[in-house]
């Protein structure tokens, strides 16, 4: 039914010139019968006109009335159908919920906080992850961090220094975290750096604390050399 109707929609002033058309076919027999009815000497001529004529007048009638239900299916019955269907195909839709449960705690850490460990008792642990004093990864001469040194204490604006002049570079990140896992992103460049800046950032924004600082090279093929790490510590500033 509803191919039905979309058909009807799509191409209702089609069907209006098909339908005139058959129209005047049959208002051109009724002349045409009328005039045979009206020369005709004979009686058995005259009759067959007649008939012609009444099933022609029949023919217009029908014409008509298919006219008549076009108009109705295309501007009507289609949007009551499609809305009746529509409703009796909505199903009814119950949500069923389960019984409230407990909402766990949400520990929220900061860079430069120490990280909770969960454990059964209510009063969380706190661990940090530590590095060696002189940091690892550092030995790749064509990636590594010159300054600040291991274990620096810093304040206010940093410049970073070092080398990231491997073959293949695509760009390098400079990173900071108080976990080891938890890495933040303060600065991205794509152009080579061999003993020069790598690049700077405000340790005024981040809590005093200690922290790991790495750099992270990336190769155009997408994968990355062993990142140089260190431990670094943010004080209080000035």
């Amino acid at each position: 039914m509803l191919r039905i109707i979309s058909l009807v929609q799509k191409n209702e002033l089609w069907f209006y010139a098909f339908l005139i058309l058959v129209a005047l076919w049959y208002i051109r027999a009724i002349w045409n019968a009328q005039y045979m009815f009206r020369i005709s000497a004979y009686g058995l001529e005259r009759e067959t006109a007649r008939i012609a004529r009444a099933r022609a007048l029949s023919m217009l009638v029908l014409v008509f009335a298919s006219v008549s239900l076009v108009y109705l299916t295309a501007r009507h019955f289609s949007a009551y159908i499609i809305s009746s269907i529509t409703d009796e195909a909505t199903p009814m839709v119950i949500l069923l919920t389960s019984e409230p449960t407990s909402t766990p705690d949400v520990a929220i850490v900061l860079p430069g906080q120490p990280t909770p460990t969960l454990s059964v008792s209510a009063t969380p642990l706190f661990a940090s992850t530590l590095l060696p004093p002189g940091g690892v990864g550092c030995t790749n001469s064509l990636a590594r961090i010159t300054s600040p040194l291991p274990g620096a204490v810093l304040s206010g604006f940093v410049e970073v220094q070092g080398v990231a002049n491997i073959p293949n570079l695509a760009f390098y990140v400079l990173e900071i975290s108080t976990l080891g896992s938890n890495w933040l992103n303060i600065y991205t460049d794509n152009q080579p750096v061999d003993g020069g800046v790598l690049g700077n950032w405000d340790s005024g924004l981040y809590s005093p604390g200690d922290y790991s600082f790495r750099l992270v090279v990336h190769e155009t093929s997408g994968a990355f050399v062993a990142p140089c790490t260190i431990p670094i510590t943010i004080g209080a500033g000035p």
